[in-house]
């Protein structure tokens, strides 16, 4: 089956139907694009005539965007600017969907900005490692999928080089040859960001990922050139009509007896309780050996127990996700050296409860489940 999608390289059609020659642009970005980088691609596009409505979030990945999956918040840097207003916000409660972006600013092209937030999933070693790269290609084939359904032709910006003692450089080149074969299979254009960056400050005296303003702005000048001459590239260079595969839209990860399963006896499964009281055995953790990893002095971690017995008998599901503090004062706590299979009593609450933990980075390298939102533990 395939899906049939036109648009127009040049006399773009403007969101009430009538031709303009100022293409519009939807740019999405991560952290690499709250600063240096991101202003200068986001004015130079401008300056370039399109009509531009940036959307960037710190720690975005396309868990964040697409709308397949749950609503997340941006703790750590939320900037929106559109022809007419701008802000920039230190946290919002849900970043934006794609999908939603696509109907209300109708754009011709979407830039994404993303790839450095997916290196865990790519080397996470809580599955098979062919598993890893399906779910990489999954979740850039949902967005190529979401912005050609949309009409709107994908431009991808490559992940920058990062410091090869932060991610190897196999490790980098694997993730750009995935997002590079799987944009091109929906006629998108890549920007091969590996080929002209090179990270040099040291590390970890440096976070090994993001650049300093002299070097953002550098490489936010090649993409815009590129970009530039990609984007108004004359009718009969670029194909008028692309044929896109059509996907099924992967499906909320499948919840089953190893994670996250809940028992159908139970009642109000959609509910999160405001304070539960259980006895857990641990069955899987997140784990941060190397502290300069870490962007901020304290973390978060999710670890998933299996409920040995609801003390209160209001909890629904057979399994739970805690946020624990791992790390504080770039120090390990006690919670991070919990083994595997001990057993502990928690009275716990929605993360969502305490809004200072907002500003703690969160480390997660369980996969996604959403029929779990997590807690953690009762401050008294």
């Amino acid at each position: 089956m395939v899906l049939v999608l036109t648009f127009f390289a040049f006399g773009w059609e403007n969101a009430e139907g009538s031709s303009s020659k100022n293409p519009r642009v939807l740019f999405l970005g991560d952290s690499l694009s709250i600063g240096a980088f991101g202003a200068t691609l986001d004015s130079s596009m401008r300056a370039a005539g399109f009509e531009v409505h940036t959307v960037v979030a710190g720690g975005a990945s396309p868990y964040y965007w697409l709308k397949n999956y749950q609503s997340l918040p941006c703790t750590i840097g939320f900037w929106e600017k559109s022809p007419t207003s701008e802000r920039r916000l230190g946290y919002v409660r849900a970043v934006p969907k794609l999908e939603d972006l696509l109907v209300q600013h109708k754009p011709n092209l979407v830039v994404v900005q993303t790839g450095i937030n997916l290196y865990a999933t790519l080397r996470s070693k809580r599955r098979p490692k062919e598993d890893n790269v399906a779910e990489v290609q999954s979740l850039i084939e949902q967005m190529c999928y979401s912005i050609s359904k949309g009409g709107a032709t994908s431009y991808w910006i490559l992940p920058p080089h990062s410091h090869e003692k932060r991610y190897p450089i196999e490790l980098q080149e694997e993730l750009a040859s995935i997002m590079r074969r799987t944009v091109k299979r929906f006629d998108g254009e890549v920007f091969e960001s590996g080929e002209v960056t090179h990270f040099d400050d040291p590390y970890p005296a440096t976070d090994g990922i993001h650049y300093g303003p002299a070097d953002a702005r550098e490489w936010a000048t090649k993409v815009s050139t590129h970009f530039a001459t990609y984007a108004k590239m004359e009718p009969d260079s670029k194909p008028e009509t692309t044929i896109v595969r059509a996907l099924p839209l992967q499906a909320v990860p499948v919840v089953d007896g190893s994670r996250g399963a809940y028992s159908s006896s139970r009642t109000d499964v959609g509910a999160q309780r405001d304070e539960v009281d259980l006895e857990l055995r641990l069955v899987e953790k997140s784990v941060l050996n190397n502290l300069a990893e870490l962007d901020y002095s304290n973390a978060l971690g999710i670890y998933e127990y299996e409920v040995v017995n609801d003390r209160r008998g209001n909890y629904p599901f057979d399994k739970i996700r805690v946020a624990h503090g791992i790390v504080f004062g770039r120090r390990h706590t006690g919670a991070a050296n919990r083994e595997i299979g001990s057993t502990i009593g928690l009275t716990l609450v929605p993360l969502s409860k305490y809004k200072s933990l907002n500003t703690w980075q969160v480390v997660d390298d369980l996969r996604p489940n959403f029929e779990l939102p997590p807690y953690t533990p009762k401050l008294d």
